[in-house]
């Protein structure tokens, strides 16, 4: 879970662990445990993620709403 007390600015850019599956309207989703970056943070609309590109076809997905409660923020060094 990522506390509230982080603001836009601090989670624009950073990385981000899936703690359940999630998927948008067009069918593109993110198992658990996989990685992503936060795009953006709306107030009331919740974060925009998006994924990784796929080494071997190029795929990408942006996926929007997503609760706070179904990621967990990596740490970097």
């Amino acid at each position: 879970m990522i506390s509230k007390k982080y603001t836009r600015e601090m989670l624009r850019g950073r990385k981000a662990r899936v703690l359940v599956d999630i998927a948008n309207k067009g069918g593109c989703g993110v198992s658990a445990g996989g990685t992503v970056t936060i795009a953006n943070v709306v107030r009331g609309k919740g974060l925009y993620i998006k994924t990784e590109k796929c080494p071997h076809c190029g795929q990408y997905a942006y996926i929007i709403g997503v609760s706070r409660e179904d990621l967990e923020l990596i740490e970097e060094d």
